[in-house]
């Protein structure tokens, strides 16, 4: 009986040494942080002044619920993408997958999980036979001897990491189709601006045409077609306001809001810092973290091919084994086992593999050589955007500008040879200038928030930096026509 006592004793403390070696994981196991982590896409940083006025934004999120998110009344460009950072719905979403990579490594610190019991009583009968019960127990466990753990680690930890670069994927993404809807109720709440100043001028051209026929200096035909030229203009109106109601909607879209109280303010002409390719293709092969995320996407595909290798062969299985036979004599010893390597060494899984990691390399190369198009297809946008706006500040408008005023001057003169359809004809010129001059401003926003996404970083599209020309000031829209004056030989 003390035989059969200390034998289960023994045989007890190898158990639960074997279930303690399979079982016992990590107290916290996300203790170890990824190893390369993405930096943040946005940092606050304060907009430099630009022509008297300064960028300020107080970084306040308000939300009242999950569903109906509300934020500022006045958006800053810098206040938007903050808010669409947190409270875009699909963002939220993506984030999700932060969690299978963290199981993903879970997994990996605590494989290859539990110990296998194997239990077996069998019934004896016989001439010799003492004991009618005859028992077998073992406890096996799988023992890694090629290092397949840390391979299987250095794969979680590059897919976690991976997994982190391609979430600030979506929030570059998102940050940049923020600022592109800002600006572009920007720009559409400035071509309704264009399109209500060109109203309020037909409406003050008819009360000034209504006063020249009563001094018989007009014909009521000039009347007739001054009226239509106001119903022309308010048919343009009413198409403003409505792309501007499109513009706003896909602004909320971006914001994850419903709330459509919000106004915004903003700057269409914002220089970049510099114009150089060298220097930006170099920020983009560091910051776009879809190109850090194809690299860590190599370092999995590395640690999983190395993983196959090792594990061509296959694992032991090793563990105490005991036995109580029909003549109650005792065995007490170590069971080992495993795979027989003859048929299947894992071959296919290994050309797998390596086919996996070769087409990481290939999808790194690739990345690369499409940020540096990227870079290059932004930089000629952003240098005809440009070019496209200095034709209009340096030449267009202010030689239209200047028509305009000789144009009121020698009307208040009562210059024989010009009448308020020839003022009229010049002012709606200018007009017409001044509206095309917002479409090259709306394009070089876009030219910027292109080379924003090219580098991925938002702060260029809102001019964070400190830009290396001075805009031109804003040029002002023509005055209303001077009250006619009567003729001197008229009573």
């Amino acid at each position: 009986m003390r035989l059969h006592i200390g034998l289960v004793a023994r045989l007890g403390s190898i158990t639960l040494l074997a279930c303690a070696a399979g079982c016992i994981s990590p107290r916290d196991p996300f203790a170890s942080e990824p190893r390369s982590l993405p930096p943040p896409i946005f940092t606050e940083r304060r907009a430099p002044e630009n022509n008297g006025k300064s960028a300020e934004s107080k970084h306040e999120v308000v939300q009242t619920s999950a569903s109906t998110p509300t934020g500022p009344q006045v958006y800053t460009p810098e206040e938007a993408i903050h808010f669409a950072l947190q409270n875009n719905p699909m963002l939220q979403a993506v984030r999700e997958q932060r969690g299978f990579a963290q199981g993903g490594l879970v997994i990996a610190r605590t494989y290859p999980h539990n110990p296998i019991a194997s239990l077996r009583t069998s019934g004896v009968s016989g001439p010799q036979v003492t004991n009618y019960v005859a028992q077998a127990h073992s406890i096996t466990i799988d023992v890694e001897l090629r290092g397949q753990r840390f391979f299987r680690q250095d794969a979680a930890y590059a897919a976690l990491t991976r997994t982190e670069w391609e979430i600030a994927t979506q929030e570059v993404a998102v940050a940049v189709s923020t600022i592109r809807a800002f600006n572009t109720v920007v720009y559409r709440q400035r071509k309704l601006e264009v399109l209500e100043d060109t109203v309020k001028l037909s409406k003050g051209v008819i009360d000034h045409v209504k006063a020249l026929v009563d001094l018989n200096r007009l014909r009521p035909a000039d009347l007739i077609v001054a009226g239509t030229e106001l119903d022309a203009d308010r048919a343009q109106l009413g198409q403003g306001m409505a792309a501007l109601a499109v513009a706003r909607a896909d602004l909320r879209r971006q914001l994850g809001t419903l709330d459509d109280s919000f106004t915004v303010r903003g700057d269409l002409d914002l220089p970049v810092p510099t114009t150089d390719y060298d220097v930006y293709v170099e920020a983009a092969r560091e910051k776009r973290p879809d190109v850090q995320s194809r690299k860590f996407a190599v370092t999995e595909a590395q640690a999983k091919l190395r993983l196959q290798v090792a594990d061509r062969y296959g694992n032991l299985s090793i563990g105490p084994s005991y036995e109580y036979n029909e003549t109650k004599s005792n065995f007490i010893g170590l069971q080992l086992g495993g795979p027989i390597p003859v048929i299947n060494r894992k071959t296919g899984e290994i050309i797998q593999a390596q086919a996996t990691y070769a087409r990481a390399l290939a999808d790194v190369r690739q990345y690369e050589i499409q940020a540096e198009q990227d870079v290059q297809a932004a930089l000629a946008r952003l240098t005809a955007a440009q070019a496209w706006v200095k034709s209009y500040t340096a030449e267009v408008l202010p030689h239209l500008l200047q028509a305009v005023r000789d144009m009121n001057l020698l009307f208040e003169k009562n210059d024989p040879g010009v009448d308020v359809l020839k003022v009229l004809g010049v002012q709606r010129n200018y007009l017409r200038a001044f509206d095309n001059y917002q479409d090259a401003l709306y394009e070089l926003s876009q030219a910027r928030a292109d080379l924003a996404a090219a580098i991925a970083d938002p702060a260029v599209a809102i001019g964070l930096y400190a830009p290396s020309t001075k805009p031109p000031a804003q040029l002002p829209p023509p005055k209303p026509l001077p009250a006619p004056v009567p003729k001197k030989d008229q009573p």
